[in-house]
């Protein structure tokens, strides 16, 4: 572990003295990123990751300012790049930072964060991820892109889900992945949306829900519970549409998959199958998606 985070900060250094008289990096510029972990050189120290229901987003804005949600808090400041020769990495500098002092309920890492932020001498764009370094061996901030925002699907949710609601929700506020298929062949995408979180969850899985574009937005196509990842759109069609697998598993049941065919209204369950071999077709949604990972999904009041 030790020498795979050295060799990341090597490169990341090495990026820095290649610099020259390179310009800012606008490849940077009005980007969003999510905390994925903050890795340690200390071995004994190991990798810090966000606890469940926290958020940590850095928006690197054109104008070369930066705001940071850092659970319930947030920093402001500014931020520089200088790529590399290889455009990939190079110097990158934060703050300083105003940053709130709430007292945000534990384990947090906003102080963490906040406090790494003036140490931050380099960067490494590699496999779609950001990685911070810090100096003097202090450790690497590794961030992931923040998927853009949908306002009119998570209008849809909410108004599928009218009772998630705040008071409903608790402090564990859901999470969302969407993936979008053309289910019909009519050129338009359907959207399917996992929800994740203890409200829509329980031992057999979380809410999956499927919306068309219609004339007047999204609509509510099917809603299928206790699902599991992978979600997978079969080549066969039935009525125009394309067959849905959808795993399931726990609250002791085995693991299988489900087929569910379209009738001409709504999907309707015809096949269960056992869950050791998925079934072929387009993975809509893999096992990678998590609620790390996914959206976070603001509650009605």
């Amino acid at each position: 572990m030790r020498a795979m985070r050295r060799v990341v900060l090597m490169a990341a250094v090495f990026g820095v003295m290649a610099m020259g008289q390179a310009e800012p990096v606008k490849g940077l510029a009005g980007t969003k990123w999510r905390l994925v972990e903050i890795q340690s050189m200390d071995d004994a120290a190991g990798v810090k990751k966000p606890a469940p229901g926290t958020d940590y987003v850095m928006s690197l804005n054109a104008d070369g300012s930066v705001v940071m949600k850092l659970n319930c808090n947030t920093a402001r400041g500014k931020w520089t790049a200088k790529a590399g020769a290889d455009g990939m990495s190079g110097e990158f500098r934060l703050g300083p930072l105003a940053t709130t002092r709430m007292m945000c309920p534990g384990p947090s890492l906003d102080g963490a964060v906040a406090g790494q932020a003036e140490h931050v001498r380099s960067f490494l764009l590699k496999d779609g991820r950001l990685s911070l370094s810090l100096m003097a061996d202090g450790g690497i901030q590794v961030w992931a892109p923040e998927a853009g925002r949908d306002e009119h699907l998570e209008a849809a949710v909410l108004k599928a889900a009218p009772s998630y609601t705040k008071a409903a929700a608790g402090e564990t506020v859901a999470r969302y992945a969407a993936s979008r298929v053309d289910l019909n062949g009519d050129g338009k995408e359907e959207v399917f949306v996992y929800l994740m979180g203890p409200f829509f969850c329980g031992t057999g899985g979380c809410e999956l829900m499927l919306f068309r574009d219609g004339p007047g937005g999204y609509e509510l196509v099917e809603e299928f519970s206790i699902t599991r990842t992978p979600v997978i759109v079969s080549q066969k069609k039935t009525h125009g549409w394309s067959d849905v697998w959808r795993a399931e598993s726990g609250g002791g049941a085995k693991a299988s998959f489900v087929r569910h065919s379209f009738d001409g209204k709504k999907y309707v369950a015809r096949e269960r199958v056992a869950g050791s071999r998925a079934p072929a077709g387009k993975q809509a949604l893999t096992n990678e998606t998590t609620f790390e990972k996914g959206t976070p999904l603001p509650p009605q009041r």
